[in-house]
């Protein structure tokens, strides 16, 4: 039987905060720290450089709320499981997010079972992210490209313009599009890190890569489960 996490020590979530502090890593691990003023105060921390490839990436998903590394601690038969990332949407629903290379996962299946079925108790889906999916293409480079752009300001007139526009495309437009109405490439990518633009799953933004308003689609279904499958497609 797995020890039981005292009452006193659940979040609201009700598992376990984690004790596991990244400043703690050995003088040779490399921990990167991203800020991200504009989404959240919280620092988000990165152990590896996958993990941060996972960051950018989901960033990109403009129903995101926030993200916590290393939110807390689950006791599993396994063995104790802290998990990389939980991940809030702005409906309220969240995920937990495992990143690993796919050639570690098989190692670690048992034990994303257990917390997969423990996270579903309290409602949290529980997925993986890994290498395959979210370097697939360069995507993860293009996730980089697109964060670039949160920084600075950039012309109201041309941001209302491309709002306006996309008010009445459900299924979005071509970036050509928007880029023929006089709106700077650098508008459209800073307005998708600021999440008043959706491109799809892997982040295409050249010239014919569809984006769109997220305003439109808010409701279709759990921002979590959207994100899962936007993530691993």
């Amino acid at each position: 039987m797995p020890r039981k996490t005292p009452p006193a020590a659940l979040n609201t979530s009700g598992v376990a905060p984690s004790t596991r502090k990244v400043v703690t890593r050995s003088p040779g691990h490399t921990v990167r720290a991203i800020h991200l003023p504009h989404l959240q105060e919280a620092v988000i921390e990165a152990d590896s450089s996958l993990e941060r490839d996972f960051i950018y990436v989901a960033l990109a998903f403009a129903q995101l709320k926030t993200i916590t590394h290393q939110p807390f601690q689950l006791e599993l038969g396994a063995g104790r499981y802290t998990p990389d990332f939980l991940v809030q949407f702005k409906d309220g629903s969240k995920v937990v997010v495992e990143v690993k290379p796919m050639s570690k996962l098989d190692g670690f299946a048992e034990k994303l079972a257990q917390a997969e079925v423990k996270l579903a108790v309290h409602s949290i889906k529980l997925i993986v992210a890994h290498d395959k999916t979210l370097r697939r293409d360069s995507r993860a480079l293009r996730a980089q490209q697109i964060r670039r752009y949160a920084k600075g300001r950039y012309p109201d007139s041309e941001q209302a313009l491309v709002l306006g526009v996309l008010r009445y495309a459900a299924a979005g437009l071509p970036i050509k599009a928007i880029l023929s109405l006089g709106v700077q490439r650098a508008t459209i990518l800073h307005m998708v890190s600021r999440q008043q633009l959706q491109l799809n799953s892997n982040l295409d933004i050249g010239d014919d890569a569809i984006v769109y308003s997220p305003i439109l689609h808010d409701k279709e279904g759990s921002h979590a489960f959207r994100f899962a499958s936007w993530l691993n497609t």
